[in-house]
């Protein structure tokens, strides 16, 4: 009878008090239930991580203390996506990190993963840093003139080893490796084979001592092993190619222009140690492998001026990097490379981006020119289990190559 009567009372009371107190007379007007005491302490629900994560929708600002980790935690989360932050610290580190100094190397116009830079966190709001070490191997437009020089006077060292073919090659012929020096102007027309006779090292040098041409619709092909790697033509005069002009090699004129006519094709290199180079609407690749002639820095360059003008009058494809070290640069705005001028700069840039789950952040992205040495990235990224955050990366053309990189999260402490 007491009992009932007792819980009556408490009940009558909490009905006509908004606060109910526990050891106290007096609760806070701020508190719903206000309990004093000076000797004991409030015990919550004790459960295990487990346990913890049994709970049926735990309501948003519930209560345990959580043995598994010593500490009392919080729900801040929703009952369909808790999180559940802790007294004493957050469940889970508060920074994380991976860092990589394996070289990588970005050469794709689309987006793809930076290697190394993934993470895979824990639940809850992050801050996102990402930072990274960024080369590409800087031509000096005047390192290129020094390796002109050089390459020019190395091909001229070489003794000669046919001094008795006539000023036009082709009409047919089947040339074999050789040095061959011509002491006026030079020609091709018609079809020229380079028969390599089976040895993919085998050379063809022709030295003019004039002007350099080729006839409309001229074609020279490869056979046997002969590579454009090791196919040189130099001139001490301008060199122009005919329209429709198929042409394999270097083209070096040391004292003129270089001209390649519309709907040409040339797998090589177009040098002037004193003119200028053009071309209108054609083909231009660089060849691949390793040349004969140490190229020095100008081994990934299609074309390259000491002191004249580099243009590119119509649509062209052009697969490798041109400049010069004096002169105006005009036409190279789509190719496949970099273009370098006297004052060292190209064109290349890196678009870098934080992506959860392989969609990008929002205002995450950010374009570095490649010549920049220093890539920062940030964001506030929130997920839930099971989410991934990496770094991808795109380069415009050329390459990115990429050093010491951190990717980081830093989580919130709220």
């Amino acid at each position: 009878m007491k009992i009932i009567l007792s819980c009556f009372i408490l009940l009558i009371s909490s009905s006509l008090y908004p606060q109910v107190g526990i050891g106290t007379s007096v609760p806070d007007s701020s508190a719903a239930l206000d309990v004093f005491s000076n000797s004991k302490g409030l015990l919550m629900p004790r459960l295990s991580t487990v346990e913890r994560d049994a709970i049926l929708l735990p309501a948003n600002g519930l209560m345990i203390y959580n043995h598994t980790l010593n500490d009392g935690q919080l729900n801040i989360g929703t009952p369909l996506a808790p999180v559940w932050i802790g007294i004493k610290s957050q469940e889970g580190p508060m920074i994380d990190s991976v860092t990589e100094s394996a070289v990588a190397t970005i050469a794709s116009p689309t987006k793809i993963l930076v290697p190394g830079m993934t993470m895979s966190p824990a639940l809850g709001t992050y801050l996102v840093l990402f930072n990274a070490q960024m080369s590409n191997e800087t031509v000096s437009p005047a390192q290129g003139v020094i390796d002109l020089n050089k390459i020019y006077n190395d091909l001229m060292a070489i003794p000669a080893t046919n001094t008795t073919h006539g000023p036009v090659f082709g009409n047919g012929e089947v040339l074999t490796p050789g040095i061959y020096d011509l002491a006026a102007a030079t020609s091709v027309a018609g079809t020229l084979t380079l028969d390599g006779g089976s040895d993919s090292n085998s050379v063809f040098i022709i030295r003019t001592g004039g002007a350099f041409s080729t006839g409309a619709s001229s074609t020279v092909v490869l056979t046997n092993g002969a590579s454009s790697n090791n196919i040189f033509w130099v001139a001490e005069g301008a060199i122009s190619m005919g329209a429709t002009t198929t042409m394999k090699g270097t083209l070096l004129a040391h004292t003129g222009a270089v001209t390649m006519g519309a709907d040409s094709n040339l797998e090589g290199r177009m040098f002037s140690t004193t003119g200028a180079i053009s071309m209108g609407t054609g083909t231009l690749n660089a060849p691949s492998g390793v040349s004969y002639i140490d190229l020095g820095v100008l081994s990934t360059f299609v074309k390259f001026s000491t002191n004249g003008a580099i243009s590119n009058s119509g649509v062209s494809t052009i697969n490798g990097d041109v400049g010069n070290a004096e002169g105006a640069i005009t036409g190279f705005g789509g190719i496949n490379g970099n273009v370098y001028g006297s004052g060292g700069t190209y064109n290349s840039e890196a678009t870098y981006g934080i992506y959860k789950n392989g969609v990008e952040v929002v205002n995450s992205s950010r374009t570095i020119n490649v010549h920049l040495s220093i890539v920062s990235l940030q964001a506030v990224v929130t997920v839930i289990a099971g989410d991934e955050i990496d770094i991808r990366c795109k380069v415009d053309t050329g390459e990115a190559v990429l050093n010491h990189r951190t990717l980081s999260l830093i989580r919130s402490g709220y």
